[in-house]
């Protein structure tokens, strides 16, 4: 059976991760709610403390509080559990692109030796996950109004290309602090994190 080797890390992670998702704002081209949230910040942290098999639960967590938490309107089953599985496996295809170029594995200490590593690592996971999450969601927006799949991306998602990037470096930051035993020096990262959420707000206004 599969170990959780910090599960107080694990809880922590999976509690920041879904009241993250509360601070959301919701798509314009839509009319069912789908709304996009700044907690893949956190599952990001999650996924370079934790690996990409635990991180799938906290960011299936996140989904569900996304659709649940200070929701407009009562999301259907449906809906909450395609957000759920579709997070979980955009999650997966991160941690593989994140290994791929060459990240550290979870558990190993940021040092010296790794740093050259993340950059090149960070930049592949973040693409990744930024193309996986929103094509996802662009493709079930689209399908359901019968709106070009391409319009739907370019509208509502192309333009938070930046925030995933800065989300990835924040992630690694508090990575590196949590892994130096700074756990609540890390909730300084949510500062910047409310900023990019502001800044949703602001453009989507």
């Amino acid at each position: 059976p599969h170990v959780i080797p910090s599960p107080t890390l694990f809880i922590g992670l999976l509690v920041c991760s879904s009241l993250a998702s509360a601070f959301k704002v919701s798509l314009p081209l839509t009319t069912g709610g789908s709304t996009m949230s700044v907690s893949y910040a956190v599952d990001f942290t999650a996924l370079l403390l934790l690996g990409a098999d635990q991180t799938m639960v906290v960011a299936a967590a996140s989904a569900w509080s996304q659709c649940t938490i200070r929701a407009q309107a009562r999301s259907p089953v449906y809906r909450t559990l395609f957000s759920m599985a579709s997070l979980a496996l955009t999650v997966k295809a991160t941690g593989l692109a994140y290994t791929f170029f060459g990240g550290p594995p979870p558990g190993v200490q940021m040092n010296l030796t790794t740093l050259p590593m993340l950059p090149k690592a960070l930049l592949g996971a973040a693409t990744t996950y930024f193309v996986c999450n929103t094509a996802f969601i662009a493709t079930a927006i689209s399908l359901s109004n019968r709106q070009s799949i391409l319009k739907t991306w370019h509208q509502n998602f192309l333009w938070s290309a930046p925030s995933y990037f800065a989300g990835a470096v924040l992630a690694a930051v508090a990575a590196a602090v949590v892994d130096r035993g700074g756990s609540w020096m890390a909730a300084l990262v949510a500062g910047p994190v409310y900023l990019i959420y502001h800044t949703y707000k602001l453009y989507l206004g």
